[in-house]
């Protein structure tokens, strides 16, 4: 069976974005750059809530993305995407397919063909994935900054989930990379 993974940014006091939606407060360095490339060319399926597929979509097709970050436009680009929403009628970013119906009965599906699938942003999908123990894999990157008010990864989880230390990676930025996996 195929891996789901969640990988998100997140400040030191558990706010995957801020109070304004964004992530301006992660620091983006050459070597997380370096880093993310590897994961954009993972051939992984990405999978995005709406608001968090709208606001990559902003981005990584423009001519601005090609310029700052090519090699990870690039990889988000060609990726196969699924958008789980039920108001968003047409997807224009490229390998784009919007799924309407329950992500849940989907994601398994796609476990099941041998589909790896990583969440980027997407708290309410990560919420969702984690309350149906799905999630085989977490990777957090957490910045070392605290910011004042934001959205915690899995607001609205019912339960406690125990986590495994899978492995670490300290970048120069102050960055730390944290790999989980689910303890059961």
């Amino acid at each position: 069976m195929a891996k789901l993974s969640v990988f998100n940014f997140m400040t030191l006091n558990g706010f995957y974005k801020g109070a304004d939606e964004g992530i301006h407060w992660h620091r983006h360095g050459a070597e997380e750059s370096d880093y993310g490339k590897q994961g954009a060319s993972s051939g992984s399926t990405l999978l995005f809530g709406r608001k968090t597929y709208e606001m990559m979509a902003s981005f990584w097709p423009t001519p601005m993305a090609e310029q700052m970050q090519p090699e990870m436009a690039k990889g988000m680009n060609a990726s196969p995407k699924i958008v789980f929403s039920r108001t968003l009628q047409h997807a224009a970013w490229q390998n784009t397919r919007i799924v309407a119906t329950d992500p849940v009965a989907e994601i398994i599906r796609m476990k099941k063909e041998g589909t790896d699938m990583t969440i980027l942003g997407s708290g309410s999908i990560v919420t969702l994935c984690i309350e149906h123990g799905l999630v085989d894999e977490y990777k957090f990157m957490i910045d070392p900054v605290l910011i004042g008010n934001g959205t915690p990864v899995a607001r609205t989880l019912s339960r406690t989930v125990d986590l495994v230390l899978i492995s670490t990676r300290a970048f120069s930025s102050g960055v730390v990379h944290l790999t989980y996996a689910p303890a059961s």
